[in-house]
């Protein structure tokens, strides 16, 4: 029998109707192949226990946080093993540190550090299938509970797969499956059969919502087989994630798109070269994720330094800028809310001059305004306001031939 690693997300079990559900389809399919289901916190529980505690404080500490957000998860674990059980399915529910997931000490964004799962293999080699709590884990040294941050339960999926040696890794969602664009806004966008695992790593990195960007990274760095199926239908194939033969072909898979990012331009700052690298250091230091970064050329006599940022890191990036600026003598800082994001993501998509002159004229065509743009060897991303991105997405779409055609 084929062992397979099923992750299933906080819409996919939201109400007990859905986890019922969810407990025929597993009953069904432990008939012919050995499971371990890994599953996520019930509808939007894990934010409303964050809102719960700030409620209580304005900021709980990172230990007492994690004690109460892994309740949620393990909330999911008991009922669904409770739901097999009923249906004749011999099934246990397990906590991360129950199946040996350590990690660093990092609360409340702790990494996975290795996996002693030897429960986890007494459980499956018993007959029965683990319901593993994702999200959390157990630090290594301290033995204190430790969470994984947004996307940990997608992580914990891929790390209990590796760990296994699982012949497939699949992840349930609460979608019609994997687009060429998101599916809600852009109804038309084509279903998508198979990905490699760079494409995956930048679409979800970039905006798509399938998947979490360190669970894709994980994935590719061990080659876990994934495949992305619909809860909606999950006995149905889904996006396949592997290998991809396109030699040296060169073409736009899907786009994606990421909303509420503030662009930062310090004016006129003196002659320095020294001051690029400190600013970005800076930021960096802070833990500020820089999407777009640009400057004159510092050899010229005044220049201007651009950043690109999210909305949420965009308070703490303006005050380092400030006193960046006071520092340097620079001119002035100026701020421009509302930008977005629109990646075409593809083998070669970001590295074809034809490409890039097709994606050029069709927003020109459109009347969108680039703020910026940038290159790498799958992606192509615009900056730009966010009125446009609805109309540019659209546009890009039907340039690349991304949608299907309507009835």
């Amino acid at each position: 029998m084929a062992l397979a690693v099923t992750k299933f997300g906080g819409r996919s079990l939201a109400t007990t109707r859905h986890l019922r559900s969810v407990a025929s389809y597993l009953s069904e399919r432990a008939r012919k192949d050995k499971l371990v289901v890994v599953v996520s916190a019930m509808g939007s529980q894990t934010d409303e226990l964050g809102s719960l505690a700030r409620s209580v404080v304005k900021k709980p500490s990172g230990r007492e946080l994690d004690m109460l957000l892994t309740a949620g998860e393990r909330i999911t674990m008991s009922l669904l093993a409770m739901a097999l059980c009923e249906k004749g399915v011999r099934a246990r529910s397990f906590t991360g540190s129950q199946v040996g997931i350590h990690t660093d000490e990092s609360h409340n964004d702790a990494r996975i550090l290795f996996v002693r799962g030897d429960r986890l293999r007494r459980t499956i080699d018993a007959g029965e299938i683990p319901i593993v709590a994702g999200f959390q884990g157990v630090s290594a040294e301290t033995k204190e509970v430790t969470t994984l941050g947004r996307g940990g339960s997608d992580t914990t999926a891929v790390a209990l797969a590796r760990f296994l040696g699982a012949d497939s890794c699949e992840f349930y969602k609460a979608v019609k499956g994997f687009c060429s664009a998101d599916p809600v806004i852009f109804p038309l966008s084509k279903k998508l059969d198979k990905i490699s695992y760079e494409e995956l790593v930048e679409l979800s990195d970039y905006g798509a919502r399938v998947l979490h960007p360190r669970a894709a990274t994980l994935a590719m760095r061990y080659r876990v087989p994934l495949e992305i199926r619909s809860s909606l239908s999950p006995s149905k194939p889904g996006l396949v994630v592997g290998e991809m033969e396109t030699l040296e072909e060169r073409f736009v898979r899907a786009v994606t798109q990421i909303k509420g990012l503030v662009r930062f331009t310090i004016k006129d700052v003196p002659r320095n070269p020294e001051v690029v690298t400190q600013a970005v250091v800076r930021l960096a230091d802070a833990g500020v994720r820089i999407f777009f970064y640009s400057h004159g050329h510092p050899q010229a006599q005044e220049f201007d330094l651009a950043f690109v940022v999210s909305a949420q890191d965009a308070l703490c990036t303006g005050k380092i800028l400030e006193a960046f600026r006071k520092e340097t003598d620079a001119r002035g800082l100026s701020v421009m809310k509302n930008i977005s994001a629109v990646s075409l993501v593809g083998p070669g998509a970001g590295r074809d001059a034809k490409i890039t002159e097709r994606a050029f004229q069709a927003l020109r065509e459109e009347d969108v305004h680039i703020e910026a743009f940038t290159t790498s060897e799958l992606k192509l991303t615009f900056f730009l306001r966010a009125r446009s991105l609805g109309r540019a997405i659209s546009r890009l779409l039907e340039e690349f031939n991304l949608m299907e055609r309507s009835k």
